[in-house]
């Protein structure tokens, strides 16, 4: 019964498996909007939303891809949307299906320490976070 328990413990501070999200600082299924001082490290991405969700973006296509994804100063990585060329289109929409399936299983966990309930009060800019729900 002990190990059991122990079994469930450790399986609850499992980190979250985001799959193909993982490949994004932001991954989004209504867009993404921006002022020029910003700056995003990692990709960036909508679906099933097309470019014309990322707003406040200086977006430049990227030649050597034939438009896979676009390129801008605010972002240190790439921009991808759903209206890209292929295979753009089918990558987004299975890392947002990767992305609802980790909040399905996060969301169904137990709080392992409020601790990281409600931090900032949404405002986690300079923050960093240690695993858990």
């Amino acid at each position: 019964m002990l190990a059991l328990a122990a079994l469930a413990l450790l399986a609850a501070t499992d980190p979250v498996f985001l799959g193909t999200a993982a490949d994004f600082a932001i991954l989004t299924k209504t867009g993404i909007s921006t002022v020029p001082s910003s700056s995003i490290t990692g990709n960036i991405g909508c679906s099933p939303i097309g470019d014309s969700g990322l707003t406040g973006f200086s977006l430049v296509a990227d030649d050597a891809t034939a438009g896979q994804f676009s390129r801008t100063t605010q972002v240190t990585g790439m921009a991808y949307a759903a209206n890209f060329a292929v295979p753009t289109p089918s990558k987004l929409t299975t890392a947002i299906s990767d992305l609802e399936t980790a909040y399905t299983d996060a969301a169904g966990r137990t709080v392992s320490s409020g601790a990281n309930l409600n931090v900032g009060a949404g405002s986690v800019a300079g923050e960093t976070f240690t695993a858990g729900v």
